[in-house]
């Protein structure tokens, strides 16, 4: 981790010097009162890095991006964007005509990564981060694709819906994304919680989307 800056308020010179750690430790400290009292963060972050701009936490422990990775690599079925549509088209032909587009994605994603799970042995422990990062983006996908399409309807997105996906992509500036929390600004910092799982999650999204709509995402 990267030893912090601290406000010049605190420590005038910190600019011609680096912080040694009873200063990173008494940042930290002062971070962790912050998070619950000014930004309503109650559980456990872990302070990541910390640079003159920004501070970065994680609610994972140390390590668990490269598992996370390392585990999504085994599971490319989840990620290949004509198996996602063909599963996809299958299961919402099974389905009642008014179940929503995007329940049946979701479904058939979760129904992908049980399989898998299956086959390659998997602990479900493992596949819950899998689980969790299909749900997130299914919430965004009811965000986006809020005329809530049935699997049987003749559907085509409305502009509204195609400018609501191009306002979250708007949103991608300076490495962020649609699943990095912006918590507030501490001591001059802007204070981020990212997912280590973001460009696996912007590549379901993009995938859902067409899955859904039948049609690109919007560029």
């Amino acid at each position: 981790m990267e030893a912090p800056h601290v406000n010049d308020r605190h420590t005038p010179a910190m600019d011609e010097r680096t912080p040694d750690a009873a200063e990173t430790a008494a940042f930290e400290a002062r971070l962790r009162a912050w998070l619950p009292e000014e930004a309503g963060v109650h559980e456990w972050r872990r302070l990541v890095r910390v640079t003159e701009d920004e501070v970065l936490v994680s609610k994972f422990e140390e390590g668990f991006s490269q598992r996370l990775f390392v585990l999504l690599d085994r599971v490319p079925e989840l990620f290949d964007e004509a198996t996602v549509v063909a599963r996809y088209e299958r299961l919402a032909a099974s389905l009642p005509a008014d179940t929503p587009r995007v329940d049946a994605w979701h479904a058939a994603m979760h129904e992908a990564c049980r399989e898998a799970g299956e086959r390659l042995g998997i602990e479900d422990v493992r596949l819950a981060e899998i689980r969790t990062g299909i749900d997130s983006v299914r919430a965004i996908l009811e965000a986006v694709i809020w005329s809530e399409p049935a699997v049987r309807d003749d559907y085509t997105p409305r502009s509204g819906e195609v400018e609501a996906y191009r306002e979250g992509l708007a949103t991608l500036a300076d490495d962020r994304d649609l699943f990095t929390r912006y918590y507030g600004t501490f001591e001059n910092r802007a204070v981020r919680n990212h997912c280590p799982g973001a460009a696996f999650a912007r590549k379901m999204l993009a995938q859902g989307w067409r899955a859904c709509t039948g049609t690109p995402p919007p560029a």
